[in-house]
């Protein structure tokens, strides 16, 4: 089976210079340390997500970032607000490449450079290859690529955790260390998983779902909103107070998300 294909988006910054590593380590939710791939949140002062980015060491000791929703530019801008000192340049590389999303078969391009992904709930990668290079697999479309991460209740930043959003309401914990000291938001993190004080869980939902409806109790109290939907299956982001089981507006409330680790 041939790889399956679609053109993306993505934003690649390269992140060089002497303190690039120590820099990035204070900075992203992830411990960079001896990894060479890691998922990577960027989080304001209050803990709530400003950006993801998968980030890849380079063999030069430069850092590759892939972000999927964001412009180069403000990528940028979100990763050296807190450069004061540090010896970081930021480079954008994205119209060296064309970006793609690949599932089914692992694409095969003796000059492409694969990043696998568990972001859309099956085995996928991001793919860059020189621009003037060939596409290196079969068309596929977004829209099945959005159903099989609903269907396996995978979250997707911004869609269902951006800036109003904590990591942990949305099933994103797998992108966030606990043990690596210093960074961005960190403080609020081990508040969060010390005293478990949530409020919102992100869930898997079926029924007439369409991106912001709102979930009502039978009072008229709204209970959550669903932020991304497919067909009749979705994720919404719902009162910790629902159980799994729960029928609001004749939707019914499944199990939390979750982002499978890498």
């Amino acid at each position: 089976m041939a790889a399956r294909l679609v053109p993306a988006d993505t934003a690649v910054v390269r992140i060089t210079g002497e303190d690039a590593a120590a820099f990035l380590q204070g900075q992203c939710t992830a411990d960079l340390r001896g990894a060479a791939l890691s998922d990577a949140l960027w989080l304001n002062r209050k803990g709530r997500v400003l950006a993801h980015t998968v980030v890849a060491k380079e063999a030069d000791g430069s850092f590759l970032l892939l972000c999927p929703h964001l412009a180069a530019d403000a990528l940028i801008a979100v990763v050296t607000a807190n450069v004061i000192a540090d010896d970081v340049v930021a480079t954008d590389e994205t119209p060296r490449w064309q970006r793609y999303v690949a599932w089914g078969a692992t694409p095969v391009l003796a000059d492409a450079k694969l990043f696998p992904t568990r972001r859309f709930g099956v085995a996928a990668w991001d793919v860059l290859t020189p621009a003037a290079s060939a596409a290196p697999g079969e068309p596929g479309s977004l829209a099945e690529l959005e159903s099989a991460r609903l269907a396996a209740g995978v979250p997707s930043v911004p869609a269902d955790c951006g800036a109003n959003e904590f990591p942990q309401e949305c099933g994103l914990d797998a992108w966030v260390s606990y043990a690596k000291g210093c960074y961005l938001g960190q403080e609020v993190m081990a508040r969060i998983q010390s005293m478990g004080s949530l409020r919102r869980i992100l869930r898997r939902v079926e029924g007439p779902v369409s991106v912001g409806l709102e979930l009502k109790t039978p009072e008229g109290k709204v209970a959550g909103v669903v932020r991304s939907a497919a067909g009749e299956a979705g994720l919404a982001l719902v009162s910790v107070d629902l159980a799994e089981g729960t029928v609001v507006s004749g939707v019914r409330l499944g199990a939390p998300a979750r982002m499978p680790a890498r």
